[in-house]
């Protein structure tokens, strides 16, 4: 066969390899299966005998697709896979690009779990999706250098080709896991309410009912006892319409219907038991559903803020463009705030991805916090 044949063979197989992967993203199939398709093609193109897709995470990466020729694979899919040391060969070769043609001597834990799995050499291509490293497809075999030299470049070239169809299937993913959580917070919150109303301003109600019965009943007889019970009625009817207006507060600040983003915003602030500069507030309104994104993305902000960093003062900075509103929140607190630490902060990504916009946390351990959302004004 000449090189033009093979070219073109080589070309008809990653294309034929591109569209079954783009058949199953285009059928919403599970991530799992995507990663392992990925997989799969990536170790036939190279002729292999094993490949795995790999994820990266803060602490290294972990094993997403994983395929063998001979079904019973030596990776098992969510094992860990260390990448600390940026000098490392495995490191370098997965965020860049390369080949590794004898395992047998390279340094690293990493390299010594692969080792122990059966595999002498690999060809590893990093993933980019959005700008940057997503993870890397690993093609492993059983002896020392078997990949030929072009190796490198048709992973390299696959993996281009795929890197679209993975941020595509990680984005539904991503949005099906957040529609999950709106829908589990909308129940959570409908549960709250309920219990509110229960233990607070319906049992002040009930009680108000029976002291209103009470005075009905004394007023002829006792005009003293029943003016003192009415009192005690318009207290108890006081404490309630106070809680009902706490309710409301929480499903949707009046101030922010009534007044717009400028004076519910001075209200947070006002609120805060720390100084809040405010700027950038477009007097104009917006819709209200990005009013009360806006507003709640800052008052979850500074509540977090106040509940754990204790900073010393904190601003909420506001622009727009033709297109979008961004709200920023800083803080000089202690920093450490995750979108996984369970501080309403996921909740407030949900809310804003909802809407079709972007959502950042950047807060180092010292440093404050800056919390990010973008929206779309549309």
């Amino acid at each position: 066969m000449g090189d033009t044949e093979r070219t073109l063979r080589l070309l008809a197989e990653e294309q034929a390899a591109l569209r079954r992967v783009a058949t199953l993203v285009a059928a919403a199939s599970a991530p799992e299966r995507v990663f392992h398709a990925v997989a799969e093609e990536a170790g036939r193109l190279l002729e292999a005998r094993t490949a795995a897709t790999v994820r990266f995470e803060e602490q290294g990466g972990v094993v997403v697709g994983v395929w063998d020729e001979q079904s019973a694979a030596s990776l098992s899919i969510g094992t860990r896979v260390p990448y600390s040391d940026p000098d490392a060969p495995i490191f370098q070769a997965s965020h860049y690009g390369g080949r590794v043609d004898d395992y047998t001597d390279v340094p690293g834990e990493a390299a010594r779990m692969t080792r122990d799995a059966g595999f002498l050499s690999s060809v590893v291509s990093p993933i980019r999706v959005g700008g940057g490293v997503w993870g890397a497809l690993f093609v492993f075999s059983s002896r020392p250098a078997h990949f030929g030299p072009d190796a490198e470049r048709r992973l390299a070239d696959f993996t281009e080709l795929v890197a679209l169809a993975l941020e595509s299937v990680e984005a539904y993913d991503r949005l099906s896991a957040s529609r999950a959580r709106l829908v589990e917070a909308g129940i959570s919150e409908r549960r709250r309410l309920e219990r509110n109303l229960h233990d607070g301003a319906q049992q002040r109600l009930v009680s108000l009912s029976l002291q209103l019965r009470l005075a009905q009943q004394a007023v002829e007889n006792d005009p003293a006892a029943a003016a003192t019970i009415l009192d005690g009625a318009a207290a108890e009817l006081n404490l309630a319409l106070e809680e009902l207006r706490e309710l409301a507060r929480g499903l949707h600040p009046a101030v922010l219907t009534d007044r717009g983003l400028p004076a519910a915003l001075d209200s947070l602030a006002t609120r805060a038991p720390f100084p809040v500069e405010i700027s950038g507030v477009p007097r104009d309104r917006f819709d209200e559903a990005l009013e009360a994104a806006i507003y709640y993305v800052a008052a979850e902000s500074l509540t977090n803020a106040a509940k754990y960093a204790e900073p010393s003062a904190a601003r909420v900075a506001m622009s727009t463009t033709d297109g979008a509103v961004v709200v920023e929140i800083h803080d000089d607190g202690q920093g450490g705030a995750n979108l996984g630490g369970g501080s309403g902060l996921r909740g407030l990504a949900d809310r804003v991805e909802a809407l079709g916009g972007r959502f950042e946390v950047r807060s180092p351990l010292g440093a404050g916090t800056v919390v990010r959302a973008q929206l779309p004004l549309r």
